[in-house]
Protein backbone atom coordinates (compact mmCIF):
# COMPACT_ATOMS: atom_id res chain seq x y z
CA UNK A 1 0.00 0.00 0.00
CA UNK A 2 2.83 2.35 0.33
CA UNK A 3 4.54 1.91 -2.37
CA UNK A 4 1.64 2.75 -4.44
CA UNK A 5 1.14 5.62 -2.73
CA UNK A 6 4.91 6.47 -2.85
CA UNK A 7 4.20 6.03 -6.99
CA UNK A 8 0.85 8.19 -7.15
CA UNK A 9 2.42 10.86 -5.11
CA UNK A 10 5.52 10.42 -7.06
CA UNK A 11 3.79 10.56 -10.22
CA UNK A 12 1.72 13.71 -9.38
CA UNK A 13 5.36 15.36 -8.47
CA UNK A 14 6.88 14.43 -11.78
CA UNK A 15 4.14 15.87 -13.61
CA UNK A 16 3.77 19.20 -12.03
CA UNK A 17 7.68 19.92 -12.56
CA UNK A 18 7.63 18.96 -16.24
CA UNK A 19 4.40 21.04 -17.22
CA UNK A 20 5.21 24.08 -19.28
CA UNK A 21 3.54 27.40 -18.42
CA UNK A 22 3.43 31.10 -19.51
CA UNK A 23 4.94 32.02 -15.83
CA UNK A 24 7.66 30.42 -15.76
CA UNK A 25 8.82 31.75 -18.96
CA UNK A 26 8.72 28.74 -21.16
CA UNK A 27 5.94 29.35 -23.45
CA UNK A 28 5.76 32.66 -25.18
CA UNK A 29 3.23 33.96 -27.38
CA UNK A 30 4.30 34.55 -31.41
CA UNK A 31 2.80 36.33 -33.93
CA UNK A 32 3.82 35.87 -37.76
CA UNK A 33 2.96 37.96 -40.45
CA UNK A 34 3.14 36.97 -44.56
CA UNK A 35 2.27 39.25 -46.94
CA UNK A 36 0.11 40.75 -45.06
CA UNK A 37 -1.94 37.99 -43.21
CA UNK A 38 -1.11 36.96 -39.74
CA UNK A 39 -1.25 34.08 -36.64
CA UNK A 40 -0.29 34.14 -33.92
CA UNK A 41 0.86 31.05 -32.17
CA UNK A 42 2.40 29.59 -28.64
CA UNK A 43 5.94 28.76 -28.82
CA UNK A 44 7.63 26.55 -26.74
CA UNK A 45 11.45 28.12 -25.81
CA UNK A 46 13.29 24.97 -26.31
CA UNK A 47 16.98 24.87 -25.03
CA UNK A 48 17.90 21.96 -27.15
CA UNK A 49 16.51 23.71 -30.69
CA UNK A 50 19.78 24.96 -32.09
CA UNK A 51 17.97 25.27 -35.91
CA UNK A 52 19.53 27.31 -38.08
CA UNK A 53 19.92 28.22 -41.41
CA UNK A 54 23.18 27.12 -43.02
CA UNK A 55 23.25 30.40 -45.20
CA UNK A 56 23.19 33.26 -42.78
CA UNK A 57 23.77 31.53 -38.97
CA UNK A 58 20.28 32.96 -38.15
CA UNK A 59 18.08 30.81 -35.72
CA UNK A 60 14.95 29.05 -37.22
CA UNK A 61 11.62 28.60 -35.27
CA UNK A 62 9.74 25.33 -35.91
CA UNK A 63 5.88 25.61 -36.17
CA UNK A 64 3.40 23.27 -37.11
CA UNK A 65 2.91 23.55 -41.18
CA UNK A 66 -0.61 23.21 -41.04
CA UNK A 67 -1.11 26.05 -38.41
CA UNK A 68 0.11 28.47 -40.76
CA UNK A 69 -1.98 27.31 -43.58
CA UNK A 70 -3.56 31.09 -43.13
CA UNK A 71 -0.93 32.76 -44.01
CA UNK A 72 -0.54 31.60 -47.86
CA UNK A 73 -2.62 32.61 -50.64
CA UNK A 74 -4.29 29.63 -51.86
CA UNK A 75 -2.41 28.44 -54.93
CA UNK A 76 1.37 28.67 -52.85
CA UNK A 77 0.02 26.71 -49.38
CA UNK A 78 1.85 23.75 -48.53
CA UNK A 79 0.08 20.67 -48.53
CA UNK A 80 0.38 17.95 -45.95
CA UNK A 81 1.55 15.94 -48.19
CA UNK A 82 4.17 19.07 -49.48
CA UNK A 83 5.46 18.83 -45.82
CA UNK A 84 5.95 15.35 -45.50
CA UNK A 85 7.97 15.67 -49.28
CA UNK A 86 9.80 18.85 -49.09
CA UNK A 87 11.75 18.53 -51.74
CA UNK A 88 8.81 18.17 -53.97
CA UNK A 89 7.00 20.86 -51.85
CA UNK A 90 9.82 23.47 -53.05
CA UNK A 91 9.91 22.26 -56.56
CA UNK A 92 5.98 22.87 -56.89
CA UNK A 93 5.88 26.08 -54.91
CA UNK A 94 9.00 27.77 -55.82
CA UNK A 95 7.51 29.51 -58.58
CA UNK A 96 6.73 32.88 -59.31
CA UNK A 97 6.85 35.84 -56.89
CA UNK A 98 6.98 33.46 -53.70
CA UNK A 99 10.23 31.64 -55.10
CA UNK A 100 12.35 33.41 -52.97
CA UNK A 101 10.34 32.54 -49.74
CA UNK A 102 10.68 29.15 -49.87
CA UNK A 103 14.12 26.71 -49.01
CA UNK A 104 14.95 23.64 -47.82
CA UNK A 105 16.87 23.49 -44.26
CA UNK A 106 18.63 20.20 -43.29
CA UNK A 107 18.49 19.12 -39.74
CA UNK A 108 19.53 16.44 -37.33
CA UNK A 109 17.00 15.10 -34.57
CA UNK A 110 16.64 12.31 -32.02
CA UNK A 111 15.91 9.16 -34.62
CA UNK A 112 16.85 11.07 -37.53
CA UNK A 113 20.00 11.81 -38.71
CA UNK A 114 19.64 13.60 -42.18
CA UNK A 115 16.59 15.51 -42.55
CA UNK A 116 15.07 18.26 -44.65
CA UNK A 117 12.35 20.77 -43.69
CA UNK A 118 10.66 23.19 -45.79
CA UNK A 119 10.80 26.66 -44.95
CA UNK A 120 9.45 30.20 -45.24
CA UNK A 121 10.80 33.18 -44.75
CA UNK A 122 8.02 35.62 -42.96
CA UNK A 123 7.89 39.19 -43.26
CA UNK A 124 8.18 39.24 -39.15
CA UNK A 125 8.01 37.76 -36.48
CA UNK A 126 6.96 39.43 -32.63
CA UNK A 127 7.84 37.37 -30.05
CA UNK A 128 6.49 38.16 -26.65
CA UNK A 129 5.66 41.43 -27.38
CA UNK A 130 8.60 42.50 -29.14
CA UNK A 131 8.47 43.15 -32.89
CA UNK A 132 11.02 41.65 -34.78
CA UNK A 133 12.76 41.77 -38.59
CA UNK A 134 11.97 39.22 -41.20
CA UNK A 135 12.97 35.60 -39.78
CA UNK A 136 12.86 32.03 -41.28
CA UNK A 137 10.15 29.47 -39.93
CA UNK A 138 10.67 25.55 -40.57
CA UNK A 139 7.04 23.88 -41.50
CA UNK A 140 6.81 20.79 -39.37
CA UNK A 141 4.87 17.79 -40.99
CA UNK A 142 3.86 16.66 -37.70
CA UNK A 143 2.85 18.23 -34.07
CA UNK A 144 5.44 19.67 -31.70
CA UNK A 145 3.88 19.33 -28.53
CA UNK A 146 1.83 16.06 -27.16
CA UNK A 147 -0.54 17.98 -25.57
CA UNK A 148 -1.44 20.25 -28.08
CA UNK A 149 0.08 23.23 -25.15
CA UNK A 150 2.18 24.93 -27.91
CA UNK A 151 2.14 24.94 -31.78
CA UNK A 152 5.80 26.11 -32.33
CA UNK A 153 9.64 25.68 -30.98
CA UNK A 154 12.41 28.54 -30.70
CA UNK A 155 15.80 28.55 -29.14
CA UNK A 156 16.43 29.77 -25.67
CA UNK A 157 18.64 31.82 -27.05
CA UNK A 158 17.58 33.12 -30.44
CA UNK A 159 16.37 36.81 -29.75
CA UNK A 160 14.78 36.80 -33.13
Amino acid sequence: LSAAVCYGVLTLVFRRLAQHSAADGALVPVRLVLAGRSVTLTALVDTGNTLADPVSGRPVMVAEGERLAGLFPQDCRPSPGDLRDPAAALTRLGKGAWRSRFRLLPYRSVGVDRGLLLAVRMDSLELDGRRGGPALVALSPTAVSDGGGYQALIGAGDGM
